[in-house]
């Protein structure tokens, strides 16, 4: 904890139990998919990454410059899964990506739910 900041018990026990809420969520989410990974789940999800691959893909020319945050926002999902889709694209061979500009970050984890760092 920093230093000169006051927190009280109360407050880090909320803390605390905000981390261990999270923490159990996502084990339980991993045991829950990884039950799941059947051949007809694991087909669907193939699936849709190929309908979403397709979505990218069509939205974009050969040699086409992708803004990530605005093309992850017009299909509705987060920017981490659009990279994840283009990384799946570009090892089936449907897409060769050539390039990648970064910018700086936020300092955050985007892919965390907020309450993780809600004050």
């Amino acid at each position: 904890m920093e230093q000169g900041r006051d927190t009280h018990p109360e407050e880090v026990a909320d803390i605390c139990a905000r981390v261990a809420a999270r923490l159990i969520d996502s084990v339980t989410r991993t045991a829950q998919l990884a039950s799941s990974a059947t051949p007809e789940m694991l087909e669907l999800t193939s699936q849709w990454i190929d309908l979403i691959g397709r979505e990218i893909l069509g939205k974009v020319s050969d040699g086409q410059e992708i803004d990530v945050q605005e093309m992850a926002r017009t299909i509705g999902i987060t920017p981490s899964s659009l990279l994840s889709i283009l990384l799946a694209l570009h090892r089936r061979g449907r897409t060769n990506v050539t390039h990648l500009r970064c910018a700086p970050g936020t300092g955050q984890n985007e892919d965390i739910c907020r309450c993780m760092t809600e004050d």
